[in-house]
């Protein structure tokens, strides 16, 4: 029975491809919740080696990092409170499907509100100073961004 099986074993990245059971598949609901299980971890997995460097490069405190649904957005940050000095991250799970130099302008981006709240001038500079071709890899978000799944499911 598929229910009883954690959700990791239903969704394998195989040679580069994401393959499910049958019987997963077979269910559009239970197959989106697979496929953003499998992205969430995914994306939790790789950010966790990536935001520390980011964090260093731009000298601002590392936030606790989630993997979540965030809507049409690729991702967010609040700040601490008391008890978390670098405050929260979150990014989209969607995000994942994308390039990781993408992945990067989004990390990037987010860490810049560590210092910088909103997106005025200092927040531009900032970014602009740990990833100079910051205004390409947006573009790209742009353009990508479009066609990618964003978790709808229709019959």
């Amino acid at each position: 029975m598929v229910a009883d099986r954690p959700a990791e074993s239903r969704v394998r990245l195989i040679a580069g491809r994401l393959v499910m059971s049958r019987e997963t598949a077979a269910d559009p609901r239970r197959g989106r919740t697979a496929l953003v299980d499998w992205y969430c971890r995914a994306g939790r997995t790789w950010t966790a080696g990536r935001l520390q460097p980011w964090a260093a490069r731009m000298a601002v405190a590392q936030p606790v990092l989630d993997v979540c649904d965030l809507g049409s957005r690729w991702g967010s940050y609040h700040p601490g409170d008391g008890g978390r000095e670098g405050g929260r991250m979150s990014l989209g799970w969607p995000l994942f499907q994308l390039p990781m130099h993408l992945v990067d302008y989004v990390v990037a981006h987010e860490l810049a509100h560590v210092r910088a709240p909103g997106h005025r001038g200092d927040f531009w500079r900032l970014l602009g100073q740990a990833l100079p071709e910051y205004e390409e890899r947006k573009a790209e978000l742009d353009e990508l961004g479009r066609r990618v799944w964003m978790g709808e499911i229709t019959r």
